[in-house]
């Protein structure tokens, strides 16, 4: 049974948190003021979640990362879940900035208001060009999700 860990040790997840942010340096950059939680399955982390404090009521979801032999199989969705409904306690809305292509993912797990859109975010923060699967990313999108909505 997968069981939701906070993780120390974040450095040790660069390689696997590469996979969804492939920015060293904009990892580096959000890592130390976030909270990382593995999703763990007999012993190994599978999944990942990084999540940054806004503000009093703000979350980010800055990445979010599954090995790529347990992709599709729920996992990352049952992660969000278990954190969006630990924060709720406190926070009271989550966001997300994504690629086209992961938003009907977001918006199943309730990220449905549209926030804003950084155009040639892709473009102008990494030297090459970003792909995700067919789709070259250009613009970041960002949802939120009510975290105190039944």
């Amino acid at each position: 049974m997968p069981q939701v860990k906070r993780i120390e040790n974040k450095e040790d997840y660069i390689g696997l948190l590469l996979e969804a942010d492939p920015s060293k340096a904009s990892i580096m950059k959000y890592l130390q003021d976030s909270d990382v939680y593995g999703l763990k399955l007999n012993d190994e982390i599978i999944s990942l979640a990084v999540i940054l404090h806004i503000d009093k009521n703000t979350l980010e979801l800055k990445n979010l990362v599954t090995k790529s032999e347990y992709r599709n199989k729920g996992y990352a969705k049952r992660l969000l879940k278990h954190l969006c409904g630990n924060y709720k306690q406190k926070y009271s809305k989550m966001i997300v900035g994504t690629t086209e292509n992961n938003i009907p993912f977001y918006v199943k797990q309730g990220f449905d208001k549209y926030e804003k859109t950084i155009k040639n975010y892709f473009i102008d923060n990494y030297e090459e060009e970003i792909k995700d699967g067919e789709l070259v990313c250009t613009d970041l999108i960002y949802y939120s999700k009510d975290l105190k909505k039944k």
